[in-house]
């Protein structure tokens, strides 16, 4: 964080003070708790997870995987869901503004079950221009 402090005299005796933060933007995901394995297609907890960004144009909370793996396993966090489609990556949700919140997520796996041992989630913050 930077801080600057500047003082402009004034007439007489008063004085007047500017004062400007800085404060950088941090964004971060932290899983909570543990998931439950669920059998044949059913689908899975992956427990909890705490996001926290404080972009002002807000963020995306990205999934990463395995490129080729997970292709039709659907990640979903409360009422946000995304099917993934192999690639190795796919945006989950996008939030306006800053934001902290505590979410449940959930797979289900694709056609070929789950077919990678990791899953990473990402936040990224939406930088305006």
């Amino acid at each position: 964080m930077a801080l600057a402090l500047s003082s402009v005299p004034a007439a007489g005796t008063d004085a007047s003070f500017s004062l400007r933060a800085v404060v950088p933007v941090y964004c971060e995901v932290q899983y909570r708790g543990t998931g439950s394995i669920g059998t044949g297609g059913q689908s899975v907890s992956l427990g909890s997870f705490r996001e926290y960004c404080n972009a002002p144009g807000g963020y995306s909370l990205v999934v990463r995987y395995a490129p080729g793996t997970l292709t039709g396993t659907v990640i979903s966090a409360d009422a946000d869901m995304v099917v993934l489609d192999g690639s190795g990556e796919a945006v989950l949700s996008r939030t306006q503004g800053p934001r902290f919140r505590s979410r449940t997520f959930i797979a289900t796996p694709g056609a070929r079950g789950f077919d990678t041992d990791r899953v990473y989630f990402d936040l990224r913050p939406i930088i305006s221009a």
